[in-house]
């Protein structure tokens, strides 16, 4: 796809360092089709103050396909509540 894209790229955004900030939930799932399982643990240790939750399934999107991701995710957005680093479920 990347071929055919109709604007040159670049890597001004290669890098994220997110150092400083509050804790961030990164959440993705082992295999999912459509984005490579990859992109959720680099970024989020990439991130310094990253979070990662991973849900041991099939599918794209995390969110709805599991209660114990569910929860976490609710529990951070709603209540502020950080969940363990490396969480996997399912």
């Amino acid at each position: 796809m990347c071929s055919v894209w109709p604007v040159a790229g670049d890597d001004r955004a290669g890098h994220v360092d997110a150092g400083g900030s509050n804790p961030i939930v990164v959440v993705g799932t082992a295999n999912d089709p459509a984005t490579p399982y990859q992109w959720a643990p680099r970024p989020a240790a990439q991130l310094r103050t990253g979070v990662l939750l991973t849900l041991n399934g099939e599918g794209h999107g995390v969110y709805g396909q599991n209660a114990r991701i569910d929860n976490a995710v609710n529990g951070y957005l709603l209540d502020g509540k950080v969940p363990p680093s490396r969480t996997r479920c399912g």
